[in-house]
């Protein structure tokens, strides 16, 4: 449940990639003008239905940190995504009008999260500043990108093919370089990897212990993934090419 206080905070402040997109007077102005309130979540189940604002006009909520999963079941097939700081998301609504499929939506905070309002009195107050609202739009369409990119993923038949495509492909956001290979520092059981990829959690353990043996992937003690190598060659554009070479 969201926690009590009402803080405020700059958009630009608390999202560095938004502060970059202003200059000089143009960035000090916003700091002190581009102020929202932040609602606060604790990790356990979300009723993110309850979490809208009372305003009309309310569009959402920009992620400032944390982690949550969302999961969309359909007839006892269901799917997660994981989003995190910058993500915009409006998790109470799910349009009845753009599916006849009837699909049962949960949330879970998987680490302390908070999120910044995006409510009408926000886009009044960063008029003079039309690349942020841009900026905060494409952060939707991101998130699409990412979700058609897993949705690809999916459709390798090897259970082993897809866990290695998504574990990089979550490496390609969230990922970190160390000498041993690139971590991967998400709370990613066997369970949420079945989710993630479409598996059952039988044949995902058993596609991870094949992965491992053959070097590809280690965990460590805390839980973290390790990769190791390049990318597939499925992923060869990935951003961390650049960064193992």
């Amino acid at each position: 449940m969201p926690a009590p206080g009402d803080h405020r905070i700059s958009i630009v402040e608390a999202d560095p990639d938004l502060g970059d997109l202003l200059d000089g007077p143009d960035l000090e102005r916003a700091r002190h003008e581009a102020l929202t309130r932040v609602q606060r979540l604790s990790p356990g189940e979300w009723d993110a239905g309850a979490a809208q604002e009372p305003a009309v006009h309310h569009r959402g909520f920009l992620i400032i940190d944390g982690l949550l999963s969302r999961t969309v079941d359909v007839l006892g097939r269901r799917c997660v995504e994981l989003v995190g700081h910058g993500d915009v998301m409006r998790p109470w609504r799910w349009d009845d009008e753009g599916s006849h499929v009837k699909a049962e939506v949960g949330w879970t905070v998987l680490e302390p999260t908070r999120l910044a309002v995006l409510d009408h009195d926000l886009v009044l107050r960063i008029v003079p500043w039309p690349q942020l609202g841009l900026e905060l739009f494409n952060r939707g369409t991101r998130r699409a990108h990412h979700l058609a990119v897993a949705l690809a993923i999916a459709h390798h038949q090897r259970v082993d093919d897809r866990l290695l495509l998504t574990l990089w492909h979550l490496a390609e956001r969230w990922g970190r370089v160390h000498r041993d290979g690139v971590v991967v520092p998400l709370p990613l059981g066997h369970q949420r990897l079945a989710d993630l990829v479409g598996a059952q959690r039988q044949s995902v353990t058993t596609a991870m212990g094949g992965l491992r043996r053959s070097g590809a992937v280690s965990r460590r003690d805390n839980g973290d993934w390790v990769l190791h190598g390049s990318p597939p060659e499925e992923l060869r554009h990935h951003r961390l090419v650049a960064a193992l070479s």
